[in-house]
């Protein structure tokens, strides 16, 4: 490596991806020069626990700040400990790819200066996106990216500011801030959305409904299908102008999401994406061998779909910084496909997803397959043992695996990651059931949740066992509840068209089934519908469906 000996490298942008990148070079290149430009104040920074801030669950916003062993990560800590030439308040304003230099602006004094590079690193991060009509200049309308951002929020709810918010957008950032500013701040809090459900990039609409109506129970309005259509500035206040009513509240948050920054690269001739990113390849490259790119601004490629795909996430930020890292110090790193994996904290549900949900897969043109399923997420014998729901998505020509979708008080994360591993690895179905995990009753139950729902899924794909959806209408079909007597008063169906048949006994009562019309199953998690569908079927009964999950998911549409 003699001759890198000095390699003089700038990066633009401080936080995961660049800083991450920077870090790395220099481990592995002790004498190269390294600079970092940053236009913020504040850098390094864990921008995911902002709504935690806002919400109290985390006291002091520096927190966000320091290092696993207490110390505040500023440019001094990047010089002393990392090797890093960090330069905040400047702005990276154009790139020459031909003399190799960077002009950069001070935010402080207002003077530009050249930056020489041998290789440029762009970590620039994405900015909200703006919707057309909405005022910008008001003080009482806002995003919520930075830390400046939240140090401001944080403010304004403690001073009083805010007795009602609306939120424009339920993705994760909203939904965060819907729990922050009612649970922390007892503000009225409306959450509006264009889209036919909340996070609708991880959930399909049945899977959501529950989670919305855990909001309602919150006292958080929730709006779907319900688009913006302006923002009307009053005296006091705003009125957020909607087809479902006008909402008046003291402040707006617009978090619909991101865009690239893109901007520098493009100007001076980078390949930029469809949605905005910058290309890159597997090394992190662009289509400048010498210039890199990774965090929120580049375009991702999806595993599932070979489409490409922004996924603006500080986990990934920090895995594409150290490719780079490893790749600018002589290295051989690759980032592959994504597979999108999230997950969001609403009050004391845990919602979690990764892979395609039904639409999307059913979009990308897959023959999808889906199955539902009820659970606990330890044993159920053992204390607080909670109800879990899963929904999987597969596709029903190839047995492939195609996403996981899921909500809990209990440990659901674990479920999806595991599956995420096996998304990875071009899982299918059969795998499911091969999975083994460790088990003990205060974890797991012994019938670990993916092998049933994989279980499911074949029973309906080989067994024509076929659920229905739980957010289908099932007023025209007779409805054999199996529950027993307590279940169904606790949780009674609204429909009137109800024959009451015990499980325990149903292999004796089946006959009094009538053998002429469509018939649904149902029982509180799907388990005991799905039998009495195969011995209505093996009776030879031409239309018997379950209802997936059952009526812990059902009744919570």
């Amino acid at each position: 490596m003699s001759h890198h000996e000095s390699i003089k490298i700038v990066i633009v942008g401080a936080n995961a991806a660049g800083l991450r990148a920077g870090a790395r070079a220099k481990r592995l290149m002790p004498d190269a020069d390294i600079k970092v430009i940053d236009q913020g104040v504040y850098i390094s920074y864990g921008a995911c626990g902002m709504p935690y801030v806002v919400s109290g669950d985390i006291e002091n916003i520096d927190e966000l700040r320091k290092t696993t062993y207490g110390v505040i990560r500023d440019p001094e800590f990047f010089r002393s400990a990392k090797g890093l030439n960090v330069v905040i308040q400047t702005v990276a304003e154009k790139i020459d790819r031909e003399s190799k230099t960077l002009t950069c602006k001070s935010l402080v004094t207002g003077e530009t200066s050249q930056y020489p590079y041998d290789k440029l690193v762009l970590a620039t991060g994405a900015s909200p996106i703006m919707i057309p009509g909405v005022p910008t200049d008001n003080p009482r309308v806002s995003t919520f990216k930075t830390f400046e951002d939240a140090l401001a929020m944080q403010q304004a709810f403690q001073k009083g500011e805010i007795g009602r918010i609306g939120l424009v957008g339920a993705g994760p950032i909203g939904c965060e801030l819907a729990e922050a500013a009612s649970a922390m701040w007892g503000a009225e809090t409306v959450l509006i959305d264009a889209a036919p459900n909340i996070l609708p990039a991880i959930l399909d609409p049945e899977m959501a409904r529950p989670v919305e109506n855990h909001f309602r129970s919150e006292g958080v309005e929730v709006y779907v299908d319900c688009p913006l259509d302006g923002i009307a500035e009053t005296e006091d206040g705003l009125v957020i102008k909607t087809p479902k009513g006008e909402f008046k509240v003291d402040h707006v948050v617009i978090a619909v999401g991101v865009r690239p920054n893109s901007k520098i690269a493009a100007d001076c001739g980078l390949e930029i994406g469809k949605g905005g990113g910058i290309v890159v390849d597997e090394k992190m490259a662009t289509s400048d061998p010498d210039i890199f790119a990774a965090g929120d601004c580049v375009e991702l490629k999806h595993l599932l779909t070979g489409q490409p795909i922004q996924l603006p996430l500080g986990s990934l930020a920090n895995r594409e910084g150290r490719v780079i890292g490893s790749n600018l110090g002589g290295g051989d790193e690759r980032f592959g496909p994504v597979i999108g994996s999230a997950a969001v904290k609403v009050f004391d549900f845990n919602v979690a997803a990764t892979g395609l949900t039904e639409k999307a897969a059913g979009e990308a043109g897959f023959n999808v397959g889906v199955a539902w399923g009820s659970y606990t997420h330890i044993a159920d014998y053992y204390p607080d043992s909670e109800n879990l729901h899963l929904k999987l998505v597969y596709d029903k020509s190839t047995t492939r695996l195609l996403g996981l979708q899921g909500y809990s008080k209990g440990e659901v994360v674990k479920r999806i990651d595991v599956f995420a591993a096996l998304l990875k690895c071009e899982g299918k179905l059969e795998d499911l059931l091969d999975l083994e995990f460790a088990y003990a009753p205060p974890y797991a139950p012994a019938l670990e949740l993916l092998n049933i729902i994989g279980c499911i899924a074949r029973d309906s794909l080989l067994e024509g066992v076929e659920a229905l959806p739980p957010n289908s209408d099932i007023s025209d079909r007779l409805i054999v509840d199996l529950r027993r007597e307590h279940e169904s008063t606790d949780r009674p169906l609204v429909e009137d068209n109800i024959l009451k048949l015990p499980f325990e006994t149903f292999r004796d009562t089946w006959n009094q089934v009538p053998k002429d019309g469509p018939i649904v199953c149902v029982c509180t998690k799907g388990i005991r519908s799905c039998e009495a569908v195969r011995i209505l079927n093996q009776q030879g009964y031409p239309d018997v469906r379950y209802i997936g999950g059952g009526t812990l998911i059902k009744l919570d549409q």
